[in-house]
């Protein structure tokens, strides 16, 4: 048999850190925790009778709350789901020290990395789909009750349904940031512990130095160049792209916006940069490692 008979595939190694993901109970019980937060919040809502009277008399500024309410639920979870998973399936090789059997039986460096890459996607993707279908359904069984009919949902704009669409995207988009940040941080510190941490502190400590950019240009009363940093950050540009991207800008940023004005084309290429820069960072430590066969 050749060596090259012999070399792991890809799809193989696919399969490999799927069952990898699915053997790990912290997955298992953060999707658990999901359900859960995901029920205090419904009723949570259920208990709101100023929203019912929304849903009556304007039941596509209702709609939209609802996407701000669910959708920021879903950032938060999925993002955080992603980077606990993803930091354990890019760094756990190298904290076991296994890193150098999987090289020495042949797997090739940049398709174990693409494969993981691979696997992340696609539970990402499952993730955005169950939310949508669960999401929807309490959504759909709350109009029902409220009203005896689904017809406010039936009457929602087309506008709504293509800015809901719009909001799948970016979903998508911050799920691929997130990935291979994650992939970036196991490849830079080489360890779990650094992976996960880095990881999980970027976009709270992104989103919070707005706050001191602002107390900087107050406190100094010069503007520049406080306030212009926060329209070269990914967290700000992440959390205000959805709203420029949409006609009607219908969009409400959960979390810190770029102090001075953007525009669509400016976040979407801030963005892309720290898409690239994780990617580099990633590929280039895997490709030149610590760790040699």
């Amino acid at each position: 048999m050749s060596t090259m008979a012999m070399r792991p595939r890809f799809f193989g190694m696919v399969r490999g850190e799927t069952l990898k993901v699915s053997r790990q109970l912290s997955f298992w019980l953060m999707l658990a925790g999901s359900f859960v937060l995901l029920a205090i919040i419904t009723l949570a809502i259920t208990s709101a009778s100023n929203i019912q009277d929304q849903l009556k008399t304007d039941p596509t500024g209702w709609a939209y709350g609802a996407r701000d309410v669910f959708g920021t639920i879903f950032q938060i979870g999925s993002g955080i789901f992603l980077l606990i998973v993803g930091s354990r399936l890019f760094a756990m090789e190298y904290s076991s020290g296994t890193i150098r059997i999987i090289y020495a039986r042949g797997t090739g460096r940049l398709q174990l990395l693409l494969a993981k890459m691979l696997t992340l996607a696609i539970v990402g993707i499952l993730l955005l789909v169950g939310y949508l279908v669960v999401a929807g359904g309490i959504l759909t069984l709350l109009v029902n009750a409220w009203t005896g009919s689904l017809a406010p949902l039936q009457h929602l704009p087309n506008q709504f349904w293509q800015d809901l669409g719009m909001w799948a995207v970016v979903q998508g988009m911050s799920m691929g940031i997130v990935v291979l940040m994650a992939a970036a941080a196991a490849g830079i510190g080489r360890s779990l512990a650094f992976a996960m941490a880095a990881s999980l502190a970027f976009f709270p400590a992104d989103n919070f130095s707005v706050i001191l950019e602002a107390l900087g240009a107050r406190i100094t009363k010069q503007d520049h160049p406080w306030l212009n940093i926060s329209q070269y950050q990914l967290g700000p540009n992440l959390n205000i792209v959805l709203n420029l991207i949409e006609p009607g800008h219908h969009a409400r940023a959960a979390f810190a916006a770029p102090l001075l004005p953007v525009d669509a084309t400016h976040a979407l290429v801030v963005i892309g940069a720290f898409a690239l820069g994780f990617a580099v960072i990633a590929i280039a430590r895997t490709v030149r490692p610590d760790v040699l066969e």
